[in-house]
């Protein structure tokens, strides 16, 4: 404990602390939350905390890139699960996803539709680009019933994403949201212009899941993973 103490309080004088791990399923439990199905919009190789927080429920995987459902089944044998192999949007469609390439083979949890212009979009400044359907999610969720659980990284286009959600956004329990909190890509919306749509849904926020930003301990936030659930819960 003295240990502990002692980097708490070296961490203060960096002006940083320490907070817990909450992408964990007893905390997302915590809120008495209990989906029928759950719904990962932008899956790359999958969340398994979340999937383990309600083993109850149907999983429903959505990602314009075909290969995350074998990455999926590689990492976890025993989810049972169905995959749709689209982009999702306001409405039907094609898009154009850049996949950054890398020296370790595809960057899939970093393929984004907006075109970054972040530090990281100088160093990969090679990208496979292809061309995607896209769908509103709520042509592919009216086909699953009940209360939804729903998350969505998309890499800059989550606004996009919500436009075509509304009546999916209705029967939400809770909404794990990647908000961009700075310009990231080319053409992002504002994090006021998404949590306006959650908030016309009936969800408000609870709380940040998580933050990436950069290891100066002056740098701005990047993103978060934003939990938005009903003010009741």
């Amino acid at each position: 404990m003295n240990k502990i103490k002692e980097i708490r309080q070296t961490l203060r004088s960096k002006g940083m602390t320490t907070q817990p791990i909450k992408t964990r399923p007893d905390y997302l439990r915590s809120y008495g939350l209990q989906p029928d199905v759950l719904i990962d919009v932008g899956v790359a190789r999958g969340t398994a905390w979340l999937y383990r927080s309600f083993p109850a429920a149907k999983v429903v995987l959505i990602d314009p890139q075909q290969d995350c459902a074998a990455f999926v089944r590689e990492r976890h044998a025993d989810l049972e699960f169905d995959f749709f192999a689209a982009a999702l949007g306001p409405a039907k469609g094609t898009a154009s996803l850049n996949i950054p390439q890398k020296k370790t083979g595809p960057g899939i949890a970093m393929a984004s539709i907006h075109r970054r212009t972040d530090e990281l979009g100088a160093k990969f400044p090679h990208s496979e680009v292809r061309e995607v359907d896209v769908r509103p999610l709520d042509e592919i969720a009216a086909d699953y019933p009940g209360r939804v659980g729903l998350k969505i990284d998309t890499e800059g286009f989550e606004y996009e994403v919500l436009q075509g959600a509304s009546e999916t956004l209705k029967r939400c329990d809770f909404v794990i949201l990647e908000l961009s909190l700075t310009p990231r890509f080319d053409g992002v919306a504002r994090p006021s212009d998404s949590m306006g749509l959650m908030a016309a849904a009936g969800l408000d926020l609870r709380d940040i899941l998580s933050m990436a930003s950069g290891v100066d301990e002056t740098a701005k936030p990047r993103h978060v993973d934003a939990l938005f659930t009903r003010w009741t819960n």
